[in-house]
Formats: structure tokens, sequence, C-alpha cells
């Protein structure tokens, strides 16, 4: 098995599921009730966001020790201006639509706004990545990610991996603490547009980095091969993997129970300060870990487990993410993202121009948005093969 292709692979994975999650239709979707959010507080997005930085911290940190410190700062502000430039026009595109299309405000007023495109405000808010529509939110927080990790890799290098795993530790807990409403309340005020507007985030970032910053420790220090994963989950951690599995335990009953409104409201009450996506609060930390840890476990280490079970559970894992179709959306995960965005906007349109149309309709809606996810990935590698061929 080879491990890029597995890593390609989970990134498409996490690519589907999440484009299912984000179709909104109106009566719903079936599929979306398959999704693993529904057992526990992992996300498709979160894997998303933790296998890019690891990807980044193992490609960047072998270009570092190949080519030096400046082609790796030139690479990575290189991705973060084409990343830039895929975002606002993607935004801008957005807006065009909504004013050209019949119907468009209706449709996506609560997803774009309503402030009309010549808003200054709002151009100067889509320009530095504060205003972000909806389903349009990670790849701005990918981008202030890769700014990070030119130091975080270059501090790898330099023995000092610990640094940043402490000051992300740190900014992770300030977070939680609300602290950045010091100064996120008056920029939300600076950056009001007409529709009042102004500072619109679905991710706090000073949250959600964590994730990124680790992967990116983790991909450097796996770069310079300071990282062996046979050891890190060899078949004597197995009594790390049942911890892990016994955690899962613990919050699958809570999440079913907060996802299909069954906690009483006396624990809700109590439970949700912990329960808060935005910015990735304690419970999906802990809950990440656990599975990631589990999952890592499985499919490394209980290929060679006494349990047949697990040996087969093992096998099965690493047949499903080297499919070479989960393969093929992972390598080109950016921009499939950046398409997933387009269909989902497409057919929150049809649905508010033409819905409801049933179950059976928003049945194949999903699968036609799941099977035009393969387009630009087969464009560009057709594209790859022609230059080559040439």
């Amino acid at each position: 098995m080879k491990r890029l292709d597995f890593l390609d692979g989970m990134r498409g994975f996490f690519l589907l599921t999440m484009a299912l999650s984000h179709l909104v239709l109106q009566g719903g979707v079936w599929l979306t009730e398959l999704h693993f959010r529904q057992l526990m507080f992992v996300e498709s997005a979160q894997g998303f966001v933790f296998l890019s930085g690891l990807m980044v911290g193992l490609v960047q940190g072998r270009r570092l020790l190949r080519d030096g410190r400046t082609a790796m700062r030139k690479s990575i502000l290189s991705r973060m201006a084409e990343l830039w430039l895929w975002t606002v026009g993607l935004i801008f595109l957005a807006l065009v639509v909504r004013d050209l299309a019949p119907g468009g405000y209706l449709a996506w007023r609560n997803w774009l706004g309503t402030a009309p495109i010549g808003d200054p405000m709002r151009i100067f808010g889509i320009l530095t990545l504060t205003f972000q529509p909806t389903f349009m939110d990670i790849l701005p927080m990918y981008i202030f990610f890769m700014g990070a990790s030119i130091v975080v890799i270059r501090w790898v290098g330099e023995g000092r991996w610990w640094l940043a795993a402490g000051l992300s530790a740190l900014s992770w807990i300030v977070c939680q603490l609300e602290v950045a409403r010091i100064w996120s309340g008056p920029l939300n005020e600076a950056l009001k547009a007409s529709d009042t507007q102004g500072l619109r985030m679905a991710f706090d970032p000073m949250g959600w980095q964590v994730l990124f910053i680790a992967g990116v420790i983790l991909g450097a220090l796996w770069a310079r091969g300071r990282i062996s994963w046979d050891t890190v989950f060899g078949p004597k951690t197995r009594g790390v993997a049942f911890c892990a599995f016994v955690v899962m335990l613990l919050f699958a009953p809570l999440r079913f129970a907060t996802a299909h409104g069954m906690m009483p409201q006396e624990m809700l009450e109590l439970f949700w300060p912990f329960d808060q996506r935005s910015n990735f609060s304690v419970i999906y930390l802990a809950n990440f870990l656990a599975a990631a840890v589990l999952f890592s476990w499985l499919v490394i280490a209980g290929r060679q487990d006494r349990l047949a079970s697990v040996r087969m559970i093992s096998g099965g894992l690493r047949w499903v993410f080297t499919q070479p179709a989960l393969c093929l959306l992972g390598r080109h995960s950016l921009h499939v993202y950046a398409w997933h965005v387009v269909l989902v906007y497409a057919v929150r349109y049809y649905d508010s121009a033409w819905g409801p149309s049933g179950g059976v309709t928003n049945t194949f809606l999903g699968l036609y948005v799941i099977a035009l996810m393969w387009v630009p990935p087969l464009i560009r590698e057709r594209a790859w093969h022609r230059r080559i061929a040439a």
C-alpha cells in the first residue's frame, strides 16, 4: 500500500461526504443520514483540514530538505496566491449569478448576503477573506494556515516543533475562552456592509488551526524520517487503540442524542457549551483524537493483529481508501472542493425555484452531485497526460 495514495484516498472520501452534508434541499436527503457524523463528533471538514496539513508538512518538508528554505517559502506563497484567486473569483462569480439569475436573491440570500456586489465594504471583506459565504469558508482558512506553515516547517527542521505545538495549543485555549471577542466585535462593526453583515466565518481559525498545525508538524517530522508510523501504531500499542475505542463508545450515544433531539433539556444546557463546532471545542477535539488514533491503528497495526476480524477490518479500510477513484479526487482536492461549491449552489437554486421535489428526486440530485465531483480531476489528469505525450 502506498501511503500517499492512501492519504489521497482519504481526502477524496472526505470530499464526497462533505458534498453530501452540504446539500440543502427541502425535505432533506436521506443519504446524509449515512454520514459518520451521526455517530461521532467528527466531521468531514475536520479530517480534510488535518490531512491537508499533513500533506503540506510532508511535501513542503521534503522540498525544504531538497531545495532549501527559499524554495519552500516560494512554493507555499505561490499556492496561497493561487488559492486566493480561486476563492475571490468563486465568491464574485456567485454574487454575479445571484444578481443575474431570476430568484437568485431568494435562493442564496442566507448564503451570500444581500449587499450589492458594488458595496465597498463587501468588496473589502471579500478581498481580505473576512467575508466568507456559506460553504466557501475552508479555502480562506486553508490560506491562513498555509502562511503559518512556512514558520512551522522551518521550526520542525530546527528541532523546535514543540514551540509550534505549544503556540497552537495556546491559540486553541484562547479560542475556547472566547478572548477573541475583544477584537472580533469591533472588527465586525468596521466591516459591516449594507446588509449589516461584517465579519463572517463559519470556523474560528484560532480553534481549527490545531488540526492543520498538528498535521503540518507530523508531516514535516515524517519528511525528515523522525516518525516511524509502524512503531507509533505497532502491535504493542493495542491498549492505546482500545482506549480510543472506549472514548468513541462514550461519545456515540451523546452524539446520537444531540443529532436527533433526544437529549433531556437540562442535560443539553450543561452539554451545549462544550459542543461548539465553530471553535472546535473540547468535545470535537477529544473525539477527533480518539477517532484518528483508532483509525490509524486499525490501518497500520490491525493488519497483523491476532484477531481475524481486526485483520479483515484493516484490509477493508486499506482497500477502500486506495481505490483509484477516491485517490483521483484527493490528488486534486482543492479544485474539487471549489467545484463542489458550484454544484451545491446550483442544487440549492434548483430546489428554491422548482422544489420541493420529494425524496426520490432529492436522492437523484444527491447522486448526480456525487457523480459530477469527478469532472475537474478527470479534465486535469487528461491535460497532464497530453502535456507528457507532447
